[in-house]
């Protein structure tokens, strides 16, 4: 974590200078600072000021020097370190160096960053709405330069081509940064703990300031991350992260070729004041693990509440199931109730029906079986072949006077 913030830390405003610098080289402006270049069609050129007088950016926030520069003598500079934005965080050097007369100018503008992807990390401070562009997708460097062009109302001259040097030392630059990472990886993650990408495109711009035609050699190097992340909800997202350094040196039409050498020195001379850096960094740790434990704490109270909920389902599903054995336990007894009801009625009413017909139930004893015949006798003897005989006799037997053996029947009321 530390050595990535560091590394994050540094990498916008010296790398971009150094890049600048390749760039001017690999596009042929080689005049070195103080020399005049030979431009007839421009004749009321001055010699290129020396880039000798010292400037500090201060930070507001820990009031102290966090770069320092050279400027052209004579040039008024303005400049301070302005916190990243909520998708970025990283504070970066903004500043603007303009000569007496207030054409030539070279501005750091404030970095343009975007995020978008699956949930970001709970508690975070990084998580404004206004402060960052509305962008859910990479761009190309070149893209970001056409939609500067747009904001800007400038019209384009030329693209400046990126030397092939320049493209393999960042192409060098992002497969160590991506190795990095793969290699702090844990082998159980399915992707690699992020992926970066890191590209610059430069344009050439004219318009009118005022009635003064002016030209600008608008740069930008961009660079988006793919972070990868497990989910409180399961499974794996990715975080993306886009940001554009974007820098914009001006001079009269027709003199950028001879200033460019001056530019060129003004950007890369910037130092960072180590002192300040580590106390930045400082800064950014313990806000990190600030982030981590409300994160911590916010994925437990997630797990609390999952757990609650949990409970008062199962509550929920016990007190379902009781209501359901209660409600079930009351159907059943009306059921029952209702049958007993229903069976009473129907055997008052079988009652009534067999009285009108001199009917009385018998059941047989061996089997079980319930019949029905005359309620004109009081017994009713039956044999196995289902003959029966009825009588009014108590000591009467067929056994042994007929064929058979007889089994006396038990009245039913």
């Amino acid at each position: 974590m530390e050595d990535t913030m560091k590394r994050t830390s540094t990498i916008r405003p010296i790398q971009f200078a150094l890049v600048l610098a390749g760039l001017g080289i690999a596009c042929g402006q080689q005049t070195k600072p103080g020399v005049q270049a030979a431009r007839p069609s421009a004749p009321s050129q001055t010699a290129a000021p020396k880039v000798t007088k010292r400037v500090a950016l201060i930070d507001p926030v820990l009031q102290m020097e966090a770069y320092a520069y050279k400027m052209p003598e004579g040039w008024s500079f303005e400049g301070t370190i302005l916190p990243g934005p909520s998708c970025n965080g990283v504070p970066s050097p903004v500043y603007r160096a303009t000569s007496p007369d207030g054409i030539t100018q070279m501005k750091e503008e404030p970095p343009l960053d975007w995020s978008w992807g699956d949930e970001p990390p709970p508690g975070s401070r990084f998580m404004k709405t206004d402060d960052c562009l509305k962008w859910t997708q990479e761009v190309s460097a070149a893209d970001f330069v056409n939609y500067m062009i747009g904001v800007l109302h400038v019209t384009r001259v030329k693209d400046i081509p990126v030397d092939p040097q320049v493209t393999a030392g960042f192409a060098e630059a992002v497969r160590k940064n991506n190795a990095s990472w793969a290699a702090q990886t844990p082998p159980s993650d399915p992707f690699p703990m992020r992926i970066s990408r890191r590209e610059p495109a430069m344009s050439i711009v004219r318009y009118n300031l005022g009635a003064v035609p002016v030209e600008e050699r608008l740069s930008v190097i961009l660079t988006c991350t793919d972070a990868s992340q497990p989910l409180l909800r399961g499974g794996w997202g990715h975080r993306h992260k886009c940001g554009a350094a974007v820098s914009r040196w001006r001079t009269r039409q027709g003199n950028m070729d001879a200033m460019s050498p001056v530019f060129f020195t003004a950007a890369a001379s910037g130092v960072m004041n180590p002192q300040w850096n580590q106390r930045w960094l400082q800064a950014l740790q313990a806000d990190a693990a600030s982030a981590r434990a409300i994160g911590a704490a916010s994925q437990a109270q997630t797990q609390r509440m999952h757990n609650q909920q949990m409970a008062a389902q199962e509550m929920r599903n016990q007190q379902h199931q009781e209501m359901m054995a209660v409600t079930q336990r009351g159907s059943d007894m009306v059921s029952a109730r209702n049958a007993e009801l229903s069976a009473a009625g129907s055997q008052m009413s079988h009652d009534w029906a067999d009285y009108a017909l001199d009917l009385q139930k018998r059941m047989d004893p061996n089997t079980g079986q319930i019949s029905k015949d005359s309620s004109q006798y009081s017994y009713t003897w039956v044999n196995e072949f289902g003959e029966r005989i009825q009588s009014n006799d108590p000591n009467y037997n067929p056994n042994g006077q007929r064929k058979g053996n007889w089994t006396l029947q038990t009245n039913i009321r």
